[in-house]
Order: C-alpha cells, then structure tokens, then sequence
C-alpha cells in the first residue's frame, strides 16, 4: 500500500491511562489509535490519498479530476509485400505478387466509449484474388462493461467501512516501526555499548578509592553514581523499545484483521459484479451498496446494445438464418427487455479468397430483422426473417443459370443459457424455394405457410454442458434442412441433408491429460465446393494431450482434413482424407542454457490431383533441436519425406542473432536429397530492425522445394518485406 498522508491529518492527544482501554476506545471510533503514550485522532482529511489495497490488480484509487480528451486512439499500421515465384495450391500461378496496407484502431470517446476501427487496402497480380478496399467500425461492447464495473468497483471501495482508518493506521504503523526502529539501532550501537563499560569501569575505580564509605555506613558511591548514570537511562530506552513493539504488534494485529476483512468484502463484490450481463443489474447492486450510480439515457441506451457493425463485420444470428457471413453495411444487436436486431448490407465470401473477382460475388446482398422477449445472453425467444439474393455457387442451377438466385425465410429460436458453459437452443425455420425469377412470376412466397410441405423445411439443435464432477465438456449439434431449404448459413442445394455433431472433452489428474473426441456428419461450411445431393459420411477425429513439468509435452492426433483445389478454372472441389498426427516436445537447460527438443509423426492419405505438386499419401518425420544464447539462437531440422511417388530428406541450420536492441539478423540452409537421385541447395535469409520512432521493418528470403510427380523438386522463392508501426 502507498500512502501519502501528511501527518497533519492527524492530531495528537493526551487521554489519561485510566480512563478508557485502547481495545475500547478502537471499537468506539475506528479514527482513534492509541501507541504506548500517544493517542492519535485520525482526521480523516487526506487529501493526497492513493491506495491499492491488492497488489497486481487495478486498484481502487481517488485521481484527481480532469476532463477527459474526446479522442483516446491506440493502435497499429502496417505494409506487407509477398512475393512468390510459383503458387500450386489451390491455383496455379507464378511470378505472384500482393501488397497489403491495414490498420487496427482501438477508439475511446471520452474515455468511455471504445470502439474498434479496421481498414485494408490489398492489391495482387492474382486473377483469383480480388483488389480491394475494406473497412469496418465495431463497437467495444466487452471493454465498455468492463470500464463500468470497474468504476462501480471503485465507488464500492470507497463505502467500505473502515477503509479510511486503516489508510491511516497503517501511517502509524509505519512511523512508529521506524522510530521502533531507530531507537534499537541506537541501543545496539558499537558506541553505547563502549561507553557503558567506561562508565562501570569509572564506578569501579572510584569505589576501590574510597572503600572506607562503605564500612562507615555511608552511601555507597558507585550505587549513587549508577543513579544518574547513562546505564540508566539506556534501561528506560529499552523499558520504552518494549513498549513500542508491544504497541506495533497489537496495531500490526488490528491492521491485517481489517485488510483481511476489506479484501474479504471487496472479493465478494467484486464476484458479484463480474456475474452480471444486464446493466440494470449492476444498477440494482449499486443501490445495494448505497452507492449512487445516476446515468443519462444516452447511456443507458448505450449499455444495452449488444453489437454495433459499420462497414465490414461478421453476422452470427443462428444456424438456420445468418451465421459467419461476411456483410458490408449495417448490422446492430440491441436487448434492453426485448431483443431488437437489425442487418443490411452486401454478402461478400470472397473474404475466403477463393472466387474473389468473380462478377457473381457482387451481385450478393442480405436484409435481416430480428426481435424476440428476454435476454439472449440468458433466456430468449426471438423471431427472424431474412430476405436477399444469393450467389449460385455450387448449384445444380448453375449450369442453366448465372447469377443468383433470391433467398426469403423466417424462423422461430429459442435460446437458453445457464452459464458460459452450459447453454441450449433450437430453430425451425421456412424459405422460399430455390427457383430462378421473380416471387411474382412465381408466386413463391406462398410457400413460406404451406406448413404441409416439409421440403423448405429446417429444424435445429445444439447445445453444450460441462459436467462439474468429472470436468467432462459436452456439446452437440442436429441440424435437418429439406431439399429446398436455403438460407445465408446453409450452402447445399435441392438435396435433403441431416447434420449432426458430437463433441467430448475429458481431463484427467488436474488437467494434465486431456481428451478430445468429435464424430460429424455433414458438417459442410465451404459455400464455393460443389454440393451432393446427399452423402452419409461419418467423420470421426481425436486428440490426445499429455503434459507433465519437466517431462516432453505429448500430443496424439487422428482427424479430417481438406484440401481444395480448382479445375476449369472456375470450379472449386474439395478433397477430404485423413490426418494422423503425433509430436514430443520437451523444454529444457543444460549447462544455464535454454533448449527446445521436438520429434513430429505425420501421415496423410491424401489422392493425386490435377495439380503435380501437392504431396498425397505419404508420411513425415520431423525432428528438431533449438538452443537458446543471450543475443543468439539456433535451430536444427531433419525431415524425411516419403509419399507414393517421391522420397526425400531435408536437413536445415538456421542461426538468428541480435546485433543490438534495434538489429537481428538470420540466416539459415537447407539440404534436400532425393533418394537415388538429385540434390538441391536452398537457404533463407531475414532482417528485423526495430526503431521506437520509425517502427518495426523485418525483410524475409527463402528458397525451398516443391515435390512433383516427376521425382523431382520444383524450386520456389519467396520473399517479404512488412513494415509495422504501434502507436
């Protein structure tokens, strides 16, 4: 605790032994404290107090006032230019160049409101990558809460009853542990110790002078010389250290059993307010505290919005209506007693790259509402309906019709949570059918209340639990979707689909061991693949953590992975096959020195495509050592690689090393060896320089190999330049 109280805050007076006892007096007025001559009455008028009274956390502090400046603006800018002399996956491209320009603002207005702000500008050689300018503004909604539970925190601090006295109380204290301890550094000094044996020396000479006073009957002269002497008075000074360290432990006691009942108190609040996800409950606890928490209707308002998007931002509403897309406009959550929701805007997957210049992308749009009863962060029952069009990707209509199609639905959903661990909800929702046209010419809406027909028909389930006894995380999702079914979150077409997912999490001996498991079916999120009309694949994964101190960190792995790849230059497919994967990791020091040791298991079951340079079926081995120096670092890697068509080994050095605090360099080579065959050089090369003023440059080389199905390795440059300010 820092305390700044002058000691005119307090003013001392005399209170007869007799009187009241200290305990008493303490328990009448907390502002009293009585030391062993002394009683202090504690003003409670310290104007220069600042106090933290839990270390390492932001405390509870009175700042002096000020008026906040409107614009509070942190963030980061940054450039980035890649280069690659040959692209294979998913595309086919060389000489490939791109520049990238974006920036990440964090924007508080009047130190209250905090906003998030995006921009990037990106620009390539690519045909399948488009050039764009993007931008969005999101409101904070997280920090903004957590700003006024925090400053609600601190009015709660200041009722806590007797937080005053023990700022003061511990002034004492500490004052009176220095006099405590200066006092006993005088008595234990080398020079009063020295001066006590002149002194009893002196007595002793002078009694051996005059012995005959002794057997007179007279006064004995070194008894009446010891009376006045320095021996004592250094008998009261320690009669007085005695007293004083009486006195230190009894406020000593008094002050921990406050903090302790402070922390206590304000542990308890702090719990409380960290529980509540509606601001009127933070106003029903403010009123419990007896702390006064006016607000304007501005903030009000303010309080209860759940989301603000301008500009480009991601639209989660349900699994059946509108989840992960990318919108470009207006998109607003609001959940004061009812849930209000408002999206509009354009539909852009190109954000996945792929298809990113195709004409069919801009022809995309989304206007969504949303209102329903209660809190959706608890318990909610909301009604949406949604209308837009929507690109033809994947379709069977795409081969008699271009463009895209118009997309209208709503849906019921009801939600409920219990806490961030458990939660359920389920949605029936309707659509329009996917036909080419206009509603008129079609009369297609009325087949959004043909409630017989099951075809534009979708049904969701899901939810997630942890059960407290074993630490066992569950969650699960069925999702049903007639063949004419379509909404912004679903990407299969005129084919009936059942989705299911299972997801088990289990730890064991305190975290140490942990367990995944997943089975799904139909779980399809790529809008751009080529659709079935119906599949009954099972993919099932697991994964295996074990992790002790000061042993290897194991790690088992068997799951699903994709590969997507483009033919006719327009068509996007998608490969699914399987992945097993195991690595050891163990850190450690030998001699003082920090050390990295990793051995990687991979095995992949992949197909050959139309593309010669994808590795397919085939298994790595990884194995790695670092050691870490004071300004160097240095890496070694073994890799062998053997696959259907192709064996090879890779072996590698790279070296990084700090010249200076502003300068690192690295350099690195690499070895490849085709069994029974070629042999090819490759290396890497970097720089990092680091200005406060200027930013952080770092510039990238490397030369590597692709492998072909010719037995041979495809050379590959990369190079890199990026540029990064944080301000």
């Amino acid at each position: 605790m820092t305390l700044l109280c002058k000691i005119a805050d307090a003013q001392k007076i005399y209170i007869p032994a007799d009187s009241i006892s200290p305990v008493r007096l303490l328990s009448i007025n907390p502002r009293i404290y009585q030391s062993h001559d002394t009683t202090w009455v504690y003003s409670g008028l310290c104007k220069t107090l600042k106090t933290s009274i839990f270390p390492g956390q932001a405390g509870f502090a009175v700042t002096k006032g000020g008026n906040a400046p409107f614009l509070t603006i942190h963030g980061n800018v940054q450039y980035d230019f890649l280069y690659r002399s040959f692209a294979d996956t998913p595309f086919y491209q060389k000489d490939f160049r791109q520049h990238t320009l974006k920036t990440s603002l964090s924007v508080t207005v009047r130190d209250r409101y905090p906003f998030h702000v995006n921009f990037v500008v990106r620009k390539s050689n690519s045909p399948f990558f488009k050039n764009f300018f993007d931008g969005g503004l999101q409101f904070d909604r997280f920090s903004y809460h957590k700003n006024i539970k925090q400053q609600l925190l601190e009015k709660i601090s200041k009722k806590i009853p007797g937080l005053d006295y023990l700022a003061a109380a511990k002034s004492l204290l500490e004052k009176e542990l220095q006099q405590y301890n200066s006092l006993k550094a005088k008595l234990n000094s080398n020079g009063l110790t020295q001066q006590l044996i002149e002194e009893r020396e002196r007595i002793y000479y002078r009694s051996l002078k005059m012995p005959s006073d002794s057997i007179s009957g007279k006064t004995n002269i070194g008894i009446d010389s010891l009376k006045g002497s320095l021996q004592l008075q250094v008998e009261k000074k320690r009669q007085e250290l005695d007293s004083i360290g009486g006195a230190i432990q009894r406020l000593q006691t008094k002050v921990d059993s406050l903090q302790h009942k402070i922390t206590g108190e304000m542990a308890i609040a702090r719990q409380k307010i960290n529980k509540v996800t509606r601001p009127g409950d933070l106003d029903k606890l403010a009123l419990e505290y007896g702390v006064s928490d006016k607000k304007e209707k501005w903030e009000k308002l303010v309080g209860n919005i759940k989301s603000i998007g301008i500009g480009r931002s991601i639209v989660n509403y349900s699994e059946l209506t509108a989840r992960n897309v990318s919108l470009t406009g207006l998109n607003i959550e609001y959940n004061p007693r009812l849930y209000y929701a408002v999206a509009a805007g354009k539909v852009d997957y190109g954000f996945r790259d792929f298809f990113g210049r195709n004409n069919r992308s801009l022809n995309q749009h989304l206007l969504m509402g949303r209102i329903g009863i209660g809190d959706i962060e608890k318990k909610a029952l909301i009604f949406s309906m949604y209308t837009g069009r929507k690109a033809n990707y994947g379709s069977v209509l795409s081969d008699t019709v271009s463009g895209s199609i118009l997309v209208t639905g709503y849906s019921i959903e009801t939600i409920i949570k219990k806490d961030e661990n458990t939660s359920f909800s389920a949605e029936i929702a309707k659509s329009t059918r996917p036909l080419t046209g206009s509603y008129t010419d079609n009369k297609e809406l009325g087949s959004l209340f043909r409630f017989s027909d099951k075809s534009n028909l979708g049904i969701s389930v899901k939810g997630q639990t942890i059960i407290a006894e074993t630490k066992t995380r569950l969650s699960g999702l069925f999702r049903k979707t007639g063949e004419n079914f379509q909404s912004f979150s679903l990407f299969s077409y005129n084919t009936d689909q059942t989705a299911w997912m299972i997801k088990a999490e289990q730890s064991f001996l305190r975290d140490r061991i942990n367990l995944t498991g997943v089975v799904r079916r139909n779980d399809f999120v790529n809008p751009f693949t080529e659709k079935t009309f119906k599949t009954t694949t099972v993919f099932g994964s697991a994964q295996l953590s074990v992790r002790f101190p000061k042993w290897p960190s194991v790690s088992i792995g068997y799951y699903p992975g994709s590969q997507l790849y483009i033919i006719d230059r327009n068509r996007v497919r998608e490969n699914v096959y399987y992945i097993l994967n195991g690595s050891a990791v163990h850190q450690y020091k030998v001699a003082g020195l920090r050390m990295v040791s990793s051995a990687i298991y991979n095995n992949y079951t992949t197909r050959g495509t139309d593309s010669g340079f994808i590795n397919y079926s085939g298994r790595n081995y990884i194995a790695s050592q670092s050691v870490y120096f004071r300004k160097l670092q240095l890496q070694g890697n073994l890799i062998y690689t053997d696959q259907e068509e192709l064996q090879f080994y890779t072996a590698e050095g790279n070296a990084d090393y700090s010249i200076a605090t502003i300068l690192r360099l690295g350099a690195g080579v690499k070895y490849n060896k085709i069994i029974a065959g070629n042999t090819y050089w490759g290396g890497s090369a970097q720089l990092m320089l680091d200005i406060k003023k200027m930013g952080n440059l770092q510039l990238q080389y490397e030369k590597s190999f692709l492998p072909t199905i010719q037995q041979t390795l495809f050379p590959v440059e990369v190079g890199r330049l990026t540029w990064t300010k944080i301000f």
